[in-house]
């Protein structure tokens, strides 16, 4: 019986032995830093997501005054007035029977997926639409004072929107869209290529541009996303993957897998904003590719600058 307890004191020692040698081993493996996981395009995203919630909160504040209300619903308002859009969800013809009014307010159900969830889809929302309402000639007015032909209520947004107004020529003015479409991005360009050059300092350069083909991936994903989402509010989106493949593998000609009946096509808004979105993302990608070497360029033109000025003072002091 004596004997044994040697035997197992010294395998308990080699065991532990083996535990605190694999620990040092383990510790010296390089581990991956969540930056690294994410990338610089990982990083620009989320510089977009919450340079896009600030700005959005600063525009509430203005349109609502200083309130915990204008903070805390500012996503639900743009993520609502956005999908809004075009819904036709103002003013529309009243039934015919009724003789006591022209015209109804149709009200859209916005209970949905996107703008209960609007803290974190918002920022895309806008991502996916700004630029293309923006842009488009026949949209994205703000809301008229008065009464207004309802055949043309598609022009317009059917709440205030802040800093939006309508020029005399017929286009949009007021600085609305520059700050909720374009100075999101913008900021997040910058952003991102500051704190990737820091966050990748000593790797090589390429390692701190972003990546274009997970940017067009992005902007298929969200296109398709907010395309469905706007599809489903107008109409009906149908897909039956049995039909799909029915059509591709017996008849090209009969379409049994997709269906689409309503105002808003999803694939037409994901197609449009995803060539749209090449915007931000080639501003992105030129920014990252410049601003290392402007940054390197400044930094050492500003350190010659003040060598040169150090040793103009030291020829120039009485005595030397």
């Amino acid at each position: 019986m004596n004997e044994t307890k040697p035997v197992e004191a010294d395998n308990a020692e080699e065991v532990e032995s083996r535990i605190v040698k694999a620990w040092k081993e383990a510790r010296k493996f390089p581990a991956k830093r969540m930056v690294d996981y994410l990338g610089p395009t990982g990083i620009w995203i989320f510089a977009y997501y919450f340079s896009s919630l600030f700005i959005m909160i600063v525009l509430n504040i203005a349109r609502l005054g200083w309130s915990l209300e204008a903070i805390f619903s500012a996503p639900t308002y743009f993520a609502q007035i956005f999908l809004n859009y075009g819904l036709n969800s103002g003013k529309v013809i009243a039934d015919p029977l009724d003789t006591e009014n022209d015209f109804y307010y149709q009200k859209i159900d916005f209970e949905n997926a996107l703008t209960s969830a609007s803290w974190i889809s918002a920022p895309f929302i806008i991502y996916v639409l700004g630029l293309l309402i923006a842009i488009l000639p026949g949209s994205g007015f703000p809301q008229p004072i008065g009464d207004y032909d309802y055949l043309v209520n598609f022009r317009y947004f059917h709440h205030f929107v802040p800093f939006l107004t309508e020029r005399a020529n017929g286009t949009k003015g007021g600085g609305f869209y520059f700050l909720i479409a374009w100075l999101p991005i913008i900021m997040s360009v910058l952003i991102s290529a500051f704190v990737a050059k820091r966050v990748f300092s000593g790797e090589e350069d390429q390692t701190r541009n972003v990546n274009v083909l997970k940017i067009m991936l992005f902007n298929l994903l969200i296109g398709f996303i907010i395309g469905m989402q706007m599809g489903t509010l107008t109409g009906t989106v149908m897909f039956r993957f049995g039909g799909a493949l029915k059509s591709i593998f017996t008849s090209s000609y009969d379409n049994e897998g997709y269906f689409f009946d309503g105002q808003y096509n999803p694939n037409t808004i994901l197609v449009i904003s995803w060539f749209i979105n090449f915007i931000p993302m080639s501003l992105a990608a030129l920014w990252h590719i410049i601003y290392s070497p402007l940054e390197d360029a400044i930094i050492k033109g500003a350190n010659n600058s003040g060598k040169w000025i150090n040793s103009k003072r030291k020829k120039e002091a009485p005595g030397k």
